[in-house]
């Protein structure tokens, strides 16, 4: 009797599909990834474009008054936040969002990180904005648990809207005597509102001059610009639209050059205006 054999792989075979289903899969996952960035640059933008509206709505009942940047320092989060004109204080009542106070306050009283931590899905939180901290940045003393208040903040504003007028009335850079206003910004095309902040040292490369600056901050200027979308990052205008632009050109200055010691260096580069009312200075 004849017995049928039933076709089957030979070794050879059996090789060549497994590289072909390697390589698709090398092909899709980088895709896939791409694909996913994209979407979260999409998100990000709309955040942007909602703190754009609020600053624009808050303004407006406010006598075309801005709200306070804040002091720059991690150390001073607990005062800024005793503000109610501090931008995540005044912004977030415009966004129907609990002001930034109560969320650190809230997560302080229950001893656990703050809700907006690792990448939740809220107006404060870039997705793309990944970390290698174990925990937020903190503030102040620990509470029983030895957790102290805490702060996570992916988008900043620009501290330097305000620079030039406060020294004009020989005010130090924090102070709320001198507040700017929105008829100070002549060209609201190009002058930072808002910005993606980053979230960690490595966004930039090892020899950046700008990969040291410290990231604790809720308010900021171009040294700590975001790169996790092609090397770039998303911000709002005062005119209340939403662009990317690269990394190197949001922090090349007037004289061409990035470097932060650059003599009278002006951070008003032509495309961007970080100081609508006079030079950029480091």
């Amino acid at each position: 009797m004849r017995h049928s054999r039933k076709p089957a792989f030979t070794l050879v075979e059996l090789m060549v599909t497994i590289a072909i289903v390697a390589l698709l899969i090398g092909l899709l996952v980088p895709a896939l990834g791409s694909v996913r960035r994209a979407s979260w640059g999409t998100k990000s933008q709309a955040n942007l474009r909602q703190w754009g509206v609020a600053m624009g709505a808050w303004a407006a009942l406010h006598e075309d008054t801005l709200p306070w940047e804040g002091s720059k320092v991690a150390a001073d989060m607990g005062s800024n936040l005793a503000n109610p004109d501090f931008w995540p204080n005044s912004l977030a009542t415009m966004l129907g969002v609990d002001p930034y106070s109560v969320v650190s306050e809230r997560a302080f009283e229950e001893q656990r990180n703050v809700e907006n931590w690792d990448r939740a899905d809220t107006v404060w939180n870039d997705p793309g904005a990944e970390t290698v901290r174990g925990e937020p940045w903190s503030y102040g003393v620990a509470g029983k648990g030895g957790i102290k208040r805490q702060f996570w903040f992916n988008y900043g504003m620009n501290y330097r809207l305000n620079q030039t007028l406060l020294q004009q009335a020989g005010l130090p850079e924090a102070s709320t005597a001198v507040m700017v206003r929105t008829v100070h910004i002549p060209f609201a095309d190009r002058t930072v509102f808002m910005f993606e902040l980053r979230a960690k040292e490595s966004e930039l490369a090892i020899d950046d001059p700008h990969r040291s600056a410290s990231l604790d901050r809720a308010s900021a200027g171009w040294k700590r610009f975001g790169a996790r979308y092609a090397r770039g990052g998303h911000l709002v205008y005062a005119d209340g639209h939403v662009g990317w632009i690269g990394n190197d050109e949001a922090t090349t200055n007037a004289q061409g050059s990035r470097n932060p010691q650059t003599p009278d260096g002006d951070w008003n580069n032509g495309k961007l205006i970080w100081d609508p009312l006079g030079p950029a200075r480091n």
